[in-house]
């Protein structure tokens, strides 16, 4: 149990019997539960009861033990060369009693030493890292209430008030955590979930790792995992390979009601059926990796020349770009969750609101657009309705060029600006899907602004060529007076100086829906 190495100061006040009884009942549980923490206590209750049974001896006793150390000490003096018999005659008067008190004192002495050996290794094995903290993001860590200012993690209660870590356990074992998360750090190969998410990637050597909830417990098989824990439940999500889930009842493991999760599976536990419930796979939920491999459809996006490409990887100020100049930070605020999220493939996206600290992101020193010619490409995930919500945008008042958002009604709308100063827009005719990832791209050409939605044609309007009032800056999902915030994700965006034609927007969609078929 998670307890286990906060409970062993009770152990003296258990053997003094001044253990109240909310202490006694927790240890007792943590006993019947953790088969470490019962080696421990039995080695303590061993020593205790030798001390206890030496300040016990009678005169009687006390006088037959000296005997018979000193019959002990006679035999050694014997086997012992002649110039090392030296006895004081001071020894000889001795009185017996002090004779004797001098035995029980040494002997007192060697088991208080063994006592204090054993106590200080167990204060070395707490000391002794069971994880290793390889990447933090924004991340405020707390160790037993305090700042966590070391990388190598021993076993004890950590939060996760802010932002996200990724730390590696035994076997090669990767687990992901994001804020607010609360877990124990059990030893290299368990770890105890009381509220949060996290994800683990377990190679073949770590089989075996073990998550602990409220409701259930995760042993691996080698595979990739996610688990959720919160409001008096936990879920489980698997997504490569077997774990096997068993179920608690009343704090103890249900073994009867086990069950194997393969690959596509999930499960709901609470705290009230405590029976596993299958559930759909949460494939957008939970972050997984925070690297942006290379894959199909950035290579393609590249091969289209953009003058800047967001892939929305997960990094400390976010926004980074290809090319960097062009790279932003992101706007952050209050809310519960990091501004980073599980991306369209995999990695991560631009999180704003939807219960984030993420309140949008700024580009101060944006791309230029000169061609009169344009295209923004961007994946979308709203999570709520919402009304004129940006996507992303370079218009501030009187200056700036283009728009993607969700007009006052909630449909999604491009507007630019001509080369006479004059607004254009169009909107599509359906609302957004929720909670699903949509590719939409705007495009202008000199004569039509056209909106399209997953690789097909939404809307269009004529449109003079794009107007080069360019402003310096570019916001996504948030406007410049930071009102107009989108809710939910945005994630690969490029922007291009040029019209891309319907050949190459298909291309580009088609190339997506084969990476989603690889990262699902």
């Amino acid at each position: 149990m998670s307890d286990s190495t906060d409970l062993r100061p009770l152990f003296a006040d258990y053997s003094l019997g001044r253990i109240s009884a909310d202490q006694l009942q927790a240890l007792e549980a943590a006993l019947r539960q953790d088969s470490d923490l019962r080696r421990d206590f039995i080695e303590y209750m061993n020593v205790d009861s030798a001390l206890g049974n030496m300040a016990a001896l009678s005169d009687v006793e006390l006088a037959e033990l000296e005997t018979t150390m000193l019959d002990d000490e006679s035999a050694t003096t014997a086997a012992a060369p002649p110039e090392t018999f030296t006895k004081s005659k001071t020894n000889d008067k001795l009185a017996p009693t002090f004779r004797v008190a001098i035995v029980l004192g040494t002997l007192a002495a060697t088991l208080l030493l063994a006592a204090s050996l054993w106590l200080a290794s167990l204060g070395k094995n707490k000391l002794t890292p069971v994880a290793t903290l390889l990447t933090e993001i924004d991340a405020v860590l707390l160790c037993n209430g305090q700042s966590c200012k070391t990388t190598e993690l021993a076993a004890g209660k950590y939060r996760l008030e802010q932002g996200l870590v990724l730390l590696q356990f035994g076997g090669g074992v990767m687990v992901y955590v994001e804020a607010p998360a609360h877990f124990d750090a059990i030893s290299n190969k368990c770890v105890e979930l009381h509220s949060g998410r996290l994800s683990a990637n377990v190679p073949p050597e770590g089989v075996g790792f073990t998550v602990e909830t409220p409701e259930a417990e995760v042993i691996d098989f080698g595979t990739e995992f996610s688990v959720d824990v919160e409001s008096g439940a936990s879920e489980v999500h698997v997504f490569d390979g077997l774990v096997r889930v068993q179920p608690r009842s009343e704090g103890n493991l249900e073994k009867s009601g086990a069950i194997d999760l393969r690959a596509s599976q999930a499960v709901k536990i609470d705290d009230v059926v405590k029976k596993p419930v299958s559930i759909a796979l949460a494939t957008d939920r939970f972050i997984r990796t925070f690297d942006e491999s290379r894959r199909k459809f950035s290579r393609t996006i590249k091969q289209l020349s953009p003058v800047a490409f967001y892939p929305m990887a997960i990094r400390d100020q976010g926004l980074a770009c290809v090319p960097p100049e062009y790279s932003g930070i992101v706007l952050t605020g209050d809310g519960n969750r990091p501004p980073h999220a599980r991306g369209v493939f995999a990695g991560g996206s631009l999180r704003v609101l939807a219960d984030s600290s993420g309140r949008g992101g700024i580009v101060k020193s944006a791309p230029p657009l000169q061609s009169g010619e344009f295209t923004l490409a961007a994946y979308v995930f709203l999570e709520n309705r919402a009304h004129s919500a940006v996507v992303v945008t370079n218009i501030q008042r009187d200056t700036g060029s283009f728009s993607l958002e969700l007009n006052e009604r909630g449909f999604l709308q491009a507007t630019v600006r001509d080369s006479a100063g004059e607004l254009r827009s169009t909107s599509a005719d359906a609302l957004l899907p929720l909670r699903t990832w949509c590719h939409i791209v705007m495009t202008v050409d000199g004569e039509q602004l056209r909106l399209y939605g997953d690789g097909r044609l939404a809307a269009s309007t004529m449109s003079a060529p794009l107007s080069s009032n360019v402003s310096t800056s570019l916001w996504f999902g948030t406007d410049s007076d930071a009102v107009r915030l989108w809710d939910g994700r945005i994630d690969e965006v490029a922007l291009f100086d040029k019209a891309l034609d319907d050949a190459q927007i298909s291309e580009l969609y088609q190339a997506a829906l084969e990476q989603m078929g690889k990262t699902e």
